[in-house]
């Protein structure tokens, strides 16, 4: 791994961890306050290919938005546009995305599971019926959907192989979730909430009566005040996560020209640690070896699991989240990572009390790791591979 360097620049701080002679491959953590909103770019620098995964809450879209719309020097243009799952902190700023007219942003093709993706057999949370909106919105504008999926669902089948995706420009998505169960558990809570909700699942007219009704549930968590990383890493781990919106999230790895990002969403231990076991068999590996991780669920301790990161070897781990709602990341994740995991980079999109904590200098000498935070709170950071 070649030695990182931080640049600033107009859009804020640039970490550069590959030498030069390397293909362009970026990821952006876009200031999507609790949220996720990630952009990849890759390619041919002057016109690189773009994916962006997910786009954080309502209330930060304004700044996701702002940011992207630096990004574009000509053509306004998302080459995929990827939701991993329908909570609000993930699918709200793409409703609006999609569906803004001033930002004009042309959509090249959709990877989300939504009503009709989800097999028909067989946590208050309002996704489902969001994920409603978006379907009728990615209908209304004729976005390809999941094509190379035969606008199935994005999915782990059991008896086949990994999906392997080749995009434009040389690179290469797997998927390692969500698997079948999940969505066929998905499909009757998805049900459930859209009756909560008052509306029937895959009615154009609901969702649009729907659409002009902000729907926000969001239980706060707890937060431990005993800051010793090593006994929060080596301590009982809590109950692991057992949503089923997160379980349903599209996790990926994204490989170009050698090297590596894993992008679980909120994926569940389950979920995410089963995709990863079948990566390694089909791979003949014992651990992924990548570039880079973006933490689960923004960093919570039931996502993050010392089982999780065992499978996975990286330098660098990414946490997206501004610490509200959830106070995340908890303490326990982090310290699982740095302690227990060789980390030798922190990359956070926001500094705030609950994240500054690890750039304290006792605890990155101690561990040897460097903590990163944007130049430009409102920028987000972007990281160069």
């Amino acid at each position: 791994m070649a030695t990182s360097a931080v640049r600033s620049v107009g859009a804020g701080n640039i970490l550069t961890i590959g030498g030069d002679e390397l293909a362009f491959f970026r990821v952006t953590l876009l200031p999507a306050g609790q949220g996720d909103s990630i952009l990849l770019e890759y390619g041919d620098p002057a016109a690189p290919f773009r994916i962006l995964i997910d786009g954080g809450p309502a209330r930060c879209y304004d700044l996701v938005s702002a940011r992207l719309a630096a990004v574009f020097r000509d053509r306004r243009r998302i080459d995929l546009l990827v939701l991993t799952h329908v909570d609000a902190d993930h699918i709200e700023g793409v409703l609006k995305l999609v569906n803004d007219a001033n930002l004009a942003l042309e959509v090249g093709e959709v990877w989300f599971n939504g009503y009709q993706q989800l097999p028909s057999d067989e946590d208050d949370y309002l996704g489902p019926p969001h994920g409603e909106i978006l379907s009728t919105l990615i209908s209304s504008r004729d976005i390809p959907w999941n094509t190379p999926f035969n606008r199935g669902p994005v999915v782990r089948e059991r008896t086949a192989p990994l999906p392997c995706i080749d995009l434009p420009g040389g690179l290469t998505l797997t998927v390692l979730g969500p698997d079948e169960a999940t969505l066929r558990s998905l499909r009757s809570v998805w049900e459930e909430e859209c009756r909560k909700a008052g509306i029937a699942p895959g009615s154009t007219r609901d969702a649009l009566d729907l659409l002009a009704r902000q729907q926000r549930l969001r239980p706060l968590d707890t937060y431990l005040a005993d800051f010793d990383p090593e006994a929060l890493a080596t301590g009982p781990e809590s109950s692991a996560d057992s949503s089923v919106t997160n379980a349903s999230s599209i996790v990926l790895l994204a490989e170009y020209d050698g090297r590596g990002i894993l992008l679980p969403g909120d994926a569940t231990p389950t979920v995410l640690a089963e995709g990863l076991e079948r990566l390694l068999a089909e791979r003949g590996r014992s651990v992924l070896d990548v570039e880079a991780v973006k933490l689960p669920h923004h960093g919570s301790r039931r996502n993050v699991t010392r089982g999780v990161l065992d499978l996975v070897r990286s330098p660098t781990y990414l946490v997206s989240t501004d610490s509200s709602y959830f106070r995340h990341p908890d303490p326990e994740a982090i310290a699982r990572v740095v302690v227990g995991h060789g980390a030798r980079r922190l990359v956070f999109n926001y500094r705030t009390e609950i994240t500054d904590r690890w750039s304290d200098q006792a605890l990155t000498g101690r561990f040897g790791y460097d903590a990163i935070y944007p130049a430009v709170e409102t920028k987000g950071v972007a990281l160069e591979i």
